[in-house]
């Protein structure tokens, strides 16, 4: 049921287990848009599969995410019941989104994140406008912890552009010798700030002894962090 992943957030050591979405470019192949608009996919195959019957029980919700030059990106979100057993009632959500001119009959497939509730939570994607790009992102988190990671691509007229997220390896970088992440920090790109703990060797991993912030920037499809200011918390 879960997809390759193709670009994710990196995953903060391998003691931690980090949130990550699963998400993959599409090849951009033309489907119809009665098919997309209106008709659920099936649960196994490559995505978006309608070869195969739908799952009975599932749901479809169909919305525009952007209009850029004439180009329009659609979302079909779509959810049916996982097969993690659960005291609560979970789900398999995925989200596919094409492109396409207003009233055209058919529609490009570009990319599409899936995620089984049981996991992570999928978040609906989200459309920014940054650093001159249009940005999609993609945001899972883990329903333990709260801890969140993200995939993000640039939309350009007909196809979409995986952007690498060095943001842990630039705080990493930054940090003091003894002090290292265990959880990845929260980021709030339309602002592009971020925040978040740091660890110091003798910290238990439920107490870290310092709070970070920075900024970050959007350079050469790469989204990094700059400005680190680590303050130690008093007892």
């Amino acid at each position: 049921m879960r997809i390759r992943t193709v670009f994710s957030i990196l995953m903060i050591g391998l003691a931690c287990a980090g949130a990550r979405a699963e998400s993959r470019v599409l090849d951009g192949a033309e489907v119809s848009r009665n098919t997309a608009q209106k008709w659920c996919i099936a649960p196994t195959g490559p995505l978006p599969n309608w070869d195969s019957p739908a799952d009975p029980n599932c749901e479809m919700v169909w919305r525009v995410l952007a209009e850029r030059e004439g180009h329009v990106l659609y979302s079909a979100r779509y959810a049916w019941p996982s097969p993690t057993h659960s005291r609560r009632p979970m789900r398999v959500l995925t989200e596919v989104l094409f492109e396409g001119a207003h009233g055209a009959p058919t529609l490009k497939r570009l990319f599409a994140v899936q995620e089984d509730e049981g996991h992570v939570v999928l978040a609906p994607l989200r459309v920014l406008s940054l650093g001159g790009m249009t940005v999609i992102e993609s945001t899972v988190c883990m329903a333990e912890t709260n801890e969140c990671g993200r995939d993000l691509v640039a939309w350009d007229g007909g196809k979409v552009t995986p952007i690498k997220d060095e943001t842990i390896v630039d705080i990493r970088r930054a940090l003091p010798k003894d002090y290292d992440l265990r959880m990845n920090p929260s980021v709030d790109l339309a602002k592009l700030l971020g925040s978040g703990s740091a660890w110091a060797k003798r910290d238990a991993d439920c107490c870290p002894s310092a709070a970070i912030t920075f900024t970050l920037r959007l350079v050469d499809g790469q989204l990094r962090a700059e400005d680190l200011k680590l303050t130690p918390r008093t007892s």
